[in-house]
Protein backbone atom coordinates (compact mmCIF):
# COMPACT_ATOMS: atom_id res chain seq x y z
CA UNK A 1 0.00 0.00 0.00
CA UNK A 2 3.27 2.51 0.75
CA UNK A 3 4.34 1.79 -2.63
CA UNK A 4 1.27 2.45 -4.24
CA UNK A 5 0.97 5.72 -2.79
CA UNK A 6 4.34 6.81 -3.23
CA UNK A 7 4.47 5.84 -6.75
CA UNK A 8 1.25 7.46 -7.03
CA UNK A 9 2.37 10.68 -5.57
CA UNK A 10 5.89 10.37 -7.82
CA UNK A 11 3.25 10.24 -11.09
CA UNK A 12 1.55 13.21 -9.58
CA UNK A 13 4.45 15.39 -9.28
CA UNK A 14 6.19 14.26 -12.69
CA UNK A 15 3.06 14.76 -13.94
CA UNK A 16 3.15 18.55 -12.48
CA UNK A 17 6.55 18.97 -13.77
CA UNK A 18 5.94 17.84 -17.18
CA UNK A 19 2.63 20.20 -17.48
CA UNK A 20 4.87 23.27 -16.80
CA UNK A 21 8.41 22.20 -19.03
CA UNK A 22 5.57 21.37 -22.19
CA UNK A 23 3.73 24.68 -21.60
CA UNK A 24 6.93 26.73 -20.65
CA UNK A 25 5.52 28.33 -17.77
CA UNK A 26 8.06 30.84 -16.29
CA UNK A 27 7.50 30.14 -11.91
CA UNK A 28 8.58 33.86 -12.05
CA UNK A 29 10.65 35.36 -9.54
CA UNK A 30 11.63 32.97 -6.68
CA UNK A 31 13.47 35.84 -4.51
CA UNK A 32 12.84 39.30 -3.59
CA UNK A 33 15.43 41.86 -5.94
CA UNK A 34 17.30 44.11 -4.13
CA UNK A 35 17.30 47.86 -4.33
CA UNK A 36 20.98 47.64 -6.26
CA UNK A 37 18.50 46.43 -9.41
CA UNK A 38 17.26 49.89 -9.78
CA UNK A 39 21.24 51.41 -9.47
CA UNK A 40 22.80 52.28 -12.81
CA UNK A 41 23.04 54.96 -15.67
CA UNK A 42 19.85 56.15 -15.71
CA UNK A 43 19.69 56.85 -11.78
CA UNK A 44 23.06 58.23 -12.12
CA UNK A 45 21.55 61.00 -15.13
CA UNK A 46 18.20 61.54 -12.74
CA UNK A 47 19.56 62.01 -9.63
CA UNK A 48 23.19 62.54 -10.62
CA UNK A 49 25.56 62.81 -7.00
CA UNK A 50 23.12 60.50 -4.95
CA UNK A 51 22.99 58.98 -1.49
CA UNK A 52 20.85 56.23 -0.81
CA UNK A 53 18.62 57.24 2.19
CA UNK A 54 16.35 54.52 2.50
CA UNK A 55 17.17 50.57 1.56
CA UNK A 56 14.72 48.79 3.64
CA UNK A 57 12.46 45.69 3.77
CA UNK A 58 8.85 46.53 3.73
CA UNK A 59 6.86 45.58 7.10
CA UNK A 60 3.26 44.85 7.98
CA UNK A 61 2.34 43.49 4.75
CA UNK A 62 -1.09 41.90 5.00
CA UNK A 63 -0.51 38.57 3.62
CA UNK A 64 2.41 36.72 4.56
CA UNK A 65 2.70 35.76 0.83
CA UNK A 66 4.54 38.73 0.19
CA UNK A 67 8.09 40.54 0.39
CA UNK A 68 8.66 43.67 -0.39
CA UNK A 69 11.55 46.62 -0.41
CA UNK A 70 11.83 49.77 -0.60
CA UNK A 71 14.56 52.03 -1.89
CA UNK A 72 15.27 56.03 -2.08
CA UNK A 73 17.66 58.20 -3.44
CA UNK A 74 18.19 62.05 -3.27
CA UNK A 75 21.06 64.26 -4.51
CA UNK A 76 23.28 65.37 -1.62
CA UNK A 77 23.07 68.58 0.02
CA UNK A 78 26.64 69.95 -1.10
CA UNK A 79 25.64 68.68 -4.73
CA UNK A 80 25.99 71.48 -7.50
CA UNK A 81 22.61 69.97 -8.86
CA UNK A 82 19.44 71.34 -8.15
CA UNK A 83 17.24 68.93 -6.13
CA UNK A 84 16.05 65.02 -7.63
CA UNK A 85 14.76 61.86 -5.59
CA UNK A 86 13.78 58.85 -7.18
CA UNK A 87 12.22 56.18 -5.29
CA UNK A 88 11.10 52.58 -6.21
CA UNK A 89 9.36 49.80 -3.92
CA UNK A 90 9.52 45.90 -5.09
CA UNK A 91 6.75 42.93 -4.00
CA UNK A 92 6.85 40.06 -4.54
CA UNK A 93 4.34 37.98 -4.50
CA UNK A 94 3.23 34.32 -4.48
CA UNK A 95 -0.10 31.94 -4.76
CA UNK A 96 -2.31 32.25 -1.79
CA UNK A 97 -5.71 30.32 -1.79
CA UNK A 98 -8.02 33.19 -3.11
CA UNK A 99 -5.30 34.23 -6.12
CA UNK A 100 -2.72 32.90 -8.12
CA UNK A 101 1.10 34.96 -7.31
CA UNK A 102 0.64 37.08 -11.18
CA UNK A 103 -3.28 37.64 -9.74
CA UNK A 104 -1.64 39.01 -6.54
CA UNK A 105 1.07 40.75 -7.89
CA UNK A 106 -1.76 42.27 -10.42
CA UNK A 107 -3.80 43.64 -7.97
CA UNK A 108 -1.34 45.46 -6.20
CA UNK A 109 -0.77 47.41 -9.77
CA UNK A 110 -4.39 47.97 -9.65
CA UNK A 111 -4.52 49.28 -6.22
CA UNK A 112 -1.78 52.00 -6.39
CA UNK A 113 -2.83 52.86 -9.87
CA UNK A 114 -6.83 53.06 -9.64
CA UNK A 115 -6.92 55.98 -8.08
CA UNK A 116 -4.89 58.11 -10.11
CA UNK A 117 -5.22 59.45 -13.37
CA UNK A 118 -3.42 56.78 -14.86
CA UNK A 119 -2.20 55.93 -18.26
CA UNK A 120 -2.11 52.86 -19.94
CA UNK A 121 1.49 51.77 -20.77
CA UNK A 122 3.53 49.12 -23.67
CA UNK A 123 6.90 47.69 -23.46
CA UNK A 124 6.84 47.73 -19.71
CA UNK A 125 5.96 44.36 -18.18
CA UNK A 126 3.14 42.01 -18.74
CA UNK A 127 1.51 45.71 -17.49
CA UNK A 128 2.43 48.99 -16.73
CA UNK A 129 0.56 52.19 -16.05
CA UNK A 130 2.20 55.98 -15.42
CA UNK A 131 0.76 58.64 -13.03
CA UNK A 132 1.31 61.81 -11.19
CA UNK A 133 1.34 62.11 -7.66
CA UNK A 134 0.99 65.80 -6.00
CA UNK A 135 2.16 65.48 -2.19
CA UNK A 136 1.59 68.81 0.06
CA UNK A 137 4.82 70.32 -1.06
CA UNK A 138 5.34 72.05 -3.68
CA UNK A 139 7.15 69.45 -5.93
CA UNK A 140 5.15 66.18 -6.50
CA UNK A 141 6.24 62.11 -7.70
CA UNK A 142 5.89 61.15 -11.67
CA UNK A 143 5.80 57.33 -10.88
CA UNK A 144 5.51 53.90 -13.11
CA UNK A 145 3.62 50.81 -11.92
CA UNK A 146 4.53 47.39 -13.72
CA UNK A 147 3.62 43.75 -12.91
CA UNK A 148 6.19 41.44 -14.15
CA UNK A 149 4.85 37.80 -13.46
CA UNK A 150 4.29 37.64 -9.37
CA UNK A 151 6.49 41.27 -9.18
CA UNK A 152 5.04 44.46 -8.78
CA UNK A 153 7.57 47.41 -9.19
CA UNK A 154 6.94 51.23 -8.97
CA UNK A 155 9.49 53.73 -9.76
CA UNK A 156 8.80 57.17 -9.00
CA UNK A 157 11.03 60.48 -9.30
CA UNK A 158 11.04 63.96 -8.41
CA UNK A 159 12.89 67.19 -9.44
CA UNK A 160 13.35 71.07 -8.74
CA UNK A 161 14.00 73.62 -11.14
CA UNK A 162 15.83 75.58 -8.39
CA UNK A 163 18.43 75.25 -6.14
CA UNK A 164 15.36 75.84 -3.07
CA UNK A 165 13.44 73.35 -3.77
CA UNK A 166 10.34 74.98 -4.64
CA UNK A 167 10.19 75.24 -8.43
CA UNK A 168 9.15 71.42 -9.61
CA UNK A 169 9.79 70.39 -12.92
CA UNK A 170 7.33 69.66 -15.64
CA UNK A 171 5.10 66.88 -14.36
CA UNK A 172 5.49 65.36 -17.75
CA UNK A 173 9.64 65.47 -17.07
CA UNK A 174 9.28 63.80 -13.93
CA UNK A 175 6.43 60.73 -15.47
CA UNK A 176 9.25 60.64 -18.02
CA UNK A 177 11.80 60.28 -15.49
CA UNK A 178 9.79 57.28 -13.70
CA UNK A 179 9.59 55.76 -17.19
CA UNK A 180 13.09 55.60 -18.01
CA UNK A 181 14.38 54.32 -14.52
CA UNK A 182 11.60 51.81 -14.84
CA UNK A 183 12.79 50.78 -18.28
CA UNK A 184 16.32 50.61 -17.00
CA UNK A 185 15.03 48.65 -13.73
CA UNK A 186 13.04 45.98 -16.14
CA UNK A 187 15.88 45.36 -18.09
CA UNK A 188 18.00 44.32 -15.29
CA UNK A 189 15.28 42.27 -13.72
CA UNK A 190 14.81 40.16 -16.71
CA UNK A 191 18.48 40.14 -16.71
CA UNK A 192 17.80 38.35 -13.34
CA UNK A 193 15.35 35.56 -14.72
CA UNK A 194 17.66 34.43 -17.45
Amino acid sequence: MTALAATALALLVGGVWAVFALTGVDPGFEELPECAAAEGETLDGLVPEHEAEIDEGIGGLPEPQRQGVQCRWATTEDSPHTPSAARVVLVRTEADAQSSAEEAAAGLLEGASERRDRTALSGLGDEAYSWFEQENGPLGWGCVGVRRMNLYAETCYTSSADFEGTEPVSEADMVDGAKRLAKDLQSELDAELE
